[in-house]
C-alpha cells in the first residue's frame, strides 16, 4: 500500500484561548502528523519562528494518556536540531524518524492504530489574543498495524536556582529504551549521564557541537541535547530498565528549564 497523505477530521474548540482537538481515526498507521495554520488580520502562515506565539503545549494522547508532550516552540527546535527545515504554515510532528538508517529503525516508532486503542486524539492548546484563520491537521499513513512499540515524549521541570553542578535523578527509569534528551537552556557547559554508576555520556559545548556536527544535527539555541543515536541506529538507544540514572550538568544560569525525553515504548 502506498503511503497517503490525508486532511483529518475538522478539529474541534477552533478559538483563541481555547484547546483544539482532533480525534484521528483509527485502523491505519501513523508515520506524521502536520499541523497547518493561517493566522492574523492580514492573513500569513505561520513562520517556523512564530508557532510558540499561536499554540502553547501539543499532546498526542492514546485513550486519554499523553504519549507525547511538547510546546509548539519546542517542536519546532527538535524537529529542527534532526535537520529538517520548517516551511511556512506547517508544523511536523514526526512519529516515524525517515533519518534513521534502516527501516526498522525508522518506522519502528509510529503509531499503530489497528488494533490496541480505542483513541487516538491530538490537543493543542491555543494562545489568547490571536487570530486564527484556519487550523487543519494532516497525517501520513501507512498500512494498519496493532498499537507496539511508539515514540514517546516526556516533559520534566527542572528548577535551578543557582549557577553550578546539578543532579537531576527523577528520570523515569523502566522498560523502555530513551533515544535523546532535549534541555530547555543552552547554559549549561559540562554535561554527564550516569547509568548503573557508568559513565555513558561525558561533553563540554565544543565537544557537542563537534560531535552533532558530524552526524547532521544541528544543535539550537535555547537548548541543550544529548543524543543517544546519533549514529542513527535505533539499536544504539540507552536501555531504561535501570537501578539509578542521573544527569550532572554545570549550569552557567538560574530558572526553571524543560527536560524532554524522547523515547521508544512498548518494544
Amino acid at each position: 500500500m502506498t503511503r497517503t497523505l490525508k486532511k483529518m477530521p475538522t478539529p474541534l474548540g477552533i478559538g483563541a484561548g481555547q484547546t483544539a482537538s482532533v480525534n484521528l481515526p483509527l485502523g491505519l498507521t501513523y508515520e506524521r502528523l502536520y499541523i497547518r495554520m493561517n493566522v492574523d488580520g492580514t492573513p500569513r502562515d505561520v513562520p517556523a519562528a512564530d508557532w510558540g506565539d499561536y499554540i502553547d503545549e501539543i499532546r498526542l494522547t492514546v485513550d486519554g494518556e499523553a504519549k507525547i508532550t511538547m510546546t509548539a516552540a519546542h517542536m519546532v527546535k527538535k524537529v529542527q536540531f534532526y535537520g529538517q527545515t520548517l516551511k511556512a504554515g506547517v508544523l511536523p510532528l514526526f512519529l516515524s524518524r525517515p533519518w534513521m538508517r534502516t527501516i526498522n529503525g525508522e518506522d519502528q516508532t509510529a503509531y499503530g492504530t489497528a488494533g490496541g486503542m480505542s483513541s487516538f486524539t491530538l490537543e493543542m492548546d491555543l494562545k489568547t489574543g490571536i487570530t486564527i484563520n484556519s487550523l487543519n491537521v494532516y497525517a501520513v499513513q501507512s498500512p494498519g498495524r496493532p498499537f507496539g512499540p511508539h515514540l514517546r515524549i516526556q516533559r520534566y521541570v527542572h528548577n535551578q536556582g543557582v549557577t553550578g553542578e546539578a543532579e537531576i535523578a527523577d528520570i523515569v527509569r523502566g522498560q523502555y529504551a530513551m533515544l535523546g534528551l532535549h534541555i530547555g537552556t543552552d547554559a549549561i557547559t559540562n554535561c554527564e549521564v550516569h547509568a548503573d554508576q557508568r559513565k555513558v555520556h561525558e561533553s563540554d559545548k565544543a565537544i557537542r557541537a563537534a560531535h552533532y556536527e558530524v552526524v547532521d544535527r544541528v544543535p539550537q539555541t535555547g537548548f541543550t541535547h544529548v543524543d543517544f543515536c546519533t549514529e542513527n541506529r535505533l539499536i544504539e538507544a540507552l536501555p531504561m530498565m535501570l537501578q539509578d540514572f542521573r544527569l550532572k550538568l554545570t549550569f552557567t544560569g538560574t530558572g526553571n528549564h524543560s527536560i524532554y525525553a524522547e523515547s521508544v515504548q512498548g518494544a
